[in-house]
């Protein structure tokens, strides 16, 4: 298992994120980070994630997805998102 970093641009105005967001949400763990960025814990590798997500964006919408590996620094995540990273890294 391993952590990737989801983040992503709708650029529809007024695109409804609701479908991405679920889908990000099917994977064993997630934190939201801030915006419109995500941190999974999944087996997939982040092209088998790209894909998968890929599957309801538009074609002028933006999406990365990349390995994050300890060490990681942050500031400003509550406690849960500070918690659920140490965990999971």
């Amino acid at each position: 298992m391993r952590v990737l970093i989801i983040t992503y641009d709708l650029n529809e105005p007024g695109k409804n994120y609701h479908v991405l967001l679920k889908k990000i949400k099917t994977y064993p763990g997630w934190a939201r980070i801030g915006g419109s960025s995500y941190l999974i814990y999944t087996d997939s590798t982040p092209v088998q994630v790209r894909n998968y997500l890929s599957q309801v964006l538009d074609r002028n919408d933006k999406l990365f997805v990349g390995t994050v590996t300890a060490p990681s620094a942050w500031i400003g995540m509550s406690e849960e998102v500070s918690n659920w990273i140490h965990s999971n890294q």
